[in-house]
């Protein structure tokens, strides 16, 4: 098995170079993927069937960790894109023949979220619909969407799907002019009346659990969801690492522009510090634990016990909420430079604040799911 962490370390510096070129492209640089492909970080989640690593949640999450202190736009890319090549390990092995057959790394952009539509057609589905924030919506020659099935003319059932299909079948829409994650180029995604084979789908509800019949891979039975949110984590803990790591080099140098004092020297700036650098770390934390839940639960019968669910979306939503905390204490202890377009820390603010609406993190649904849960009131598996 590979080094993910080393092998994303080797590539740091030449990911820093391509940061301009992302940001203002509003789309990640093709030098950006190109050096994910060459260290081995896109196959890590494939299927060891077609030569990819098809290793645990951990190994992901501790290389984006790495990867977004040299890019941050290529740690997003490359989580989503993995997040969804998870998901894809638990297609029919006719669709995954396609998809991972050629290129084992293969990115797959798309929205798994139900923003869409399927009904039934002979010998597959029809799909029509809008999926916003296909993050590296450029790349790669898949595309997955997850549909909310209604009934045909015929008034049959449908249930509601996941879809990996060619993403030459569809249309991207640029309406990414965003507040922050520029580089992520999350286009949308649009089908009118698109048909899909049956090979390329599998049902909502059991994929997200986990409990798809016939899948016997320990990491294509964990659950979605739980496992989408702590994928976020490596992203979002690495931007706020190196945010700090900037704001405190910067600092050093600095002095009051009316006392001359050095900005070291400031108790209040030593605090912004200490308390940035513990909730980044605490944050950092509440990942592991969540890594360690799901490597738990790889090793037990699905589907994860909610008790269990309902924790990893708490630990993930309450360390988003600790890095922006620390990432927006620095800011405003940045001085006015920072509002400058040009000013790093102004870009991390941005990006911090933009990440940290990923509805997998929404604070307020999973601060009531883990209060729920704490307090033994009823879950749902739709929950959670």
């Amino acid at each position: 098995m590979i080094d993910t962490a080393r092998n994303a370390g080797e590539i740091v510096e030449a990911l820093r170079e391509t940061e301009a070129e992302s940001e203002a492209a509003r789309v990640l640089s093709d030098r950006a993927v190109a050096l994910l492909h060459q260290a081995g970080l896109t196959r890590i989640v494939s299927p060891a069937a077609y030569g990819g690593d098809e290793m645990p949640v951990r190994a992901l999450v501790e290389a984006e960790r790495v990867v977004a202190h040299g890019s941050t736009a290529a740690s997003w890319v490359l989580m989503v894109c993995a997040a969804h090549t998870f998901i894809a390990g638990r297609l029919p092995r006719a669709g995954q023949d396609e998809i991972f057959g050629g290129h084992p790394g293969m990115l797959i952009p798309g929205v798994p979220s139900l923003r869409g539509t399927c009904r039934r057609a002979p010998g597959g589905y029809v799909l029509e619909g809008r999926w916003p924030y296909a993050s590296g919506a450029d790349h790669g020659d898949w595309v997955l969407v997850g549909c909310r099935g209604v009934r045909d003319e015929a008034g049959e059932a449908c249930p509601s799907l996941i879809v990996v299909m060619p993403k030459e079948q569809a249309v991207l829409d640029d309406t990414w002019y965003t507040l922050g994650m520029r580089g992520t180029g999350s286009k949308d995604v649009v089908l009118d009346h698109v048909f899909v084979p049956e090979r390329y789908t599998v049902p909502m509800a059991e994929a997200q659990l986990g409990t798809l019949p016939g899948v016997e891979s320990p990491l294509y039975r964990l659950p979605i969801r739980p496992a989408l949110a702590t994928m976020l984590l490596g992203t979002i803990v690495g931007m706020a690492e190196r945010g700090l790591q900037i704001f405190v080099e910067q600092t050093r140098g600095r002095r009051d522009v009316y006392s001359g004092a050095m900005k070291v020297d400031n108790p209040g700036m030593q605090r912004r510090v200490a308390e940035a650098g513990a909730e980044i770390a605490c944050a950092w934390a509440l990942t592991q634990q969540n890594c360690d839940l799901l490597e738990q639960a790889m090793r037990q019968a699905p589907p994860m016990p909610i008790a269990q669910r309902a924790q990893v979306r708490w630990n993930a939503a309450y360390a988003t909420e600790l890095c922006r905390r620390a990432t927006n204490r620095i800011f405003e202890g940045a001085g006015a430079g920072a509002a400058h377009d040009s000013h790093a820390l102004q870009v991390f603010f941005r990006d911090m604040n933009t990440a940290s609406h990923h509805a997998m993190l929404d604070y307020d649904v999973n601060v009531e799911i883990q209060g729920k849960s704490l307090l033994g009131v009823e879950l749902s598996d739709a929950m959670v």
